[in-house]
Formats: C-alpha cells, structure tokens, sequence
C-alpha cells in the first residue's frame, strides 16, 4: 500500500477501520487515489473493492479509473450508492450499523471458559449459519485460521461461536437455541474483545439494523454507533 494513500487513512480512523483490516490479511491487488478518497481491491471470498473517502466527485474519478473491475463493493455508505448505481443496478446488498470500541475500554474478563476455535469446525459452523448466502465453509475456515475466535463447550457440544470478518471485525456471534438467555453470547464477545486488545488490534462490529438483541448487547460493553455501511454487488 503506498505511503500517502496509508496518511490518508490514517486521517480517517472510523471510516478506515474496515480498509485497514481488511488489507492486514490480504494483498492489495489494485489501489487508486483521487484527492482523499481511496479505493483499494483486494480478494478474500471475493474480489472486494474497498471505499473510503466523503465526497461523491472523488468516488466518480476513482470509479471511472477503477473501471468496474470487480461488481463487489464494501464500505458503502448511503451517499455512495447514488454514484455507484449511475450506470449499474443493485443484485444485492447488505446493510449494517457499525459499532466500535474505543481503545482505552478495557472488559471485565468472560466469567465462562471459552476457547479458539479449530479450523475444522468450519463446516458445523456452516451449517448452523444464518448468512449462507453471504458466506462458506471455506471463507470460515478461512477466517479461523487468520484471526481470534472463541468457543464455549457444555457436555462435549460445541454451544456457542463467534469468530471474525475478513475486514477482521467481530461477529459470527451465535448460540444455539437451547443454550440462550444464559449470556453465553455476551461471554464470546468479551472473550473475542480480551483477545483483540491483546494483540493491540482495532474492536469492531457489524450489527444489521433490525438485530436489536445484539446492538443492545454491544451498547451494554461500550460500544458506540459509528455509521451505517453496505456490502453490495452490482449487476
């Protein structure tokens, strides 16, 4: 990544975090600058083409160089999709609320014993997802072997997950049904938090609007609303 296009991001703590974690675990294929506003390509499950930047003549010039090389975009604010949908149509969209800890937030320890998880739990993972469609045993496995996960065993069974994004925000958070309303799923968060600031790295999620359990869960910890964001792909 170049030096000016790291300043720039730099300048844009919030609006970069997802940039920034993203690009810590996968090699940027293509980056194009227009003033301040950056977009950087990068391929986990998909060829992601990461924005950053406040005004739409910025995100115009750096589409017009960028040429729609990849239809999927992350880091999509509301403003954005005006500009992006100028000459292309929505196939999807994913939409999200942003939530981050600040750095100086320290969490009570989790009082259940949680653990990493093991790559191979990928597929039981899997299949108990609510996000099949936008996710695959492959990308979990995936994200496992990169970054902090944490698992809560009872009896033997694997009862309660969370892991991370490959943008490495936290979430995958789930518990199964016979297990909830014991705060197993507030014991994986502050485990995977205790393990993130460990390792001195950023602390957020992505919440979609209509989830109010787990926005009510992260608020309880300290997190604080950021923006609302989009993962999309264009036709």
């Amino acid at each position: 990544m170049k030096a000016d296009i790291k300043a720039i991001l730099k300048q844009k703590p919030l609006q970069s975090l997802p940039v920034e974690g993203f690009f810590s675990n996968y090699p940027v294929k293509k980056q194009i600058m227009q003033g301040d506003f950056i977009l950087l390509c990068g391929k986990s499950d998909y060829d992601w083409a990461y924005l950053c930047g406040d005004n739409p003549e910025g995100l115009f010039a750096v589409l017009d160089k960028f040429n729609f090389d990849t239809l999927y975009f992350a880091n999509v604010e509301e403003w954005m999709l005006p500009v992006l949908t100028h000459s292309r149509k929505i196939e999807w969209k994913l939409s999200t609320h942003r939530y981050f800890l600040p750095d100086d937030m320290v969490l009570d320890p989790p009082e259940y014993l949680s653990k990493s998880l093991e790559p191979d739990m990928a597929g039981y993972i899997f299949n108990r997802s609510a996000y099949k469609d936008f996710t695959s045993e492959k990308y979990i496995r995936e994200r496992l072997t990169k970054d902090v996960s944490a698992g809560i065993w009872i009896e033997g069974e694997l009862v309660g997950w969370g892991l991370t994004h490959d943008d490495t925000s936290l979430g995958f958070l789930h518990v199964v049904p016979d297990y909830r309303g014991q705060g197993l799923g507030e014991n994986l968060l502050r485990f995977l938090v205790n393990e993130k600031q460990l390792c001195k790295k950023p602390v957020f999620v992505n919440i979609e609007p209509h989830n109010h359990q787990s926005i009510n869960l992260v608020k309880k910890l300290g997190f604080r609303f950021d923006r609302e964001v989009s993962w999309i792909k264009l036709t």
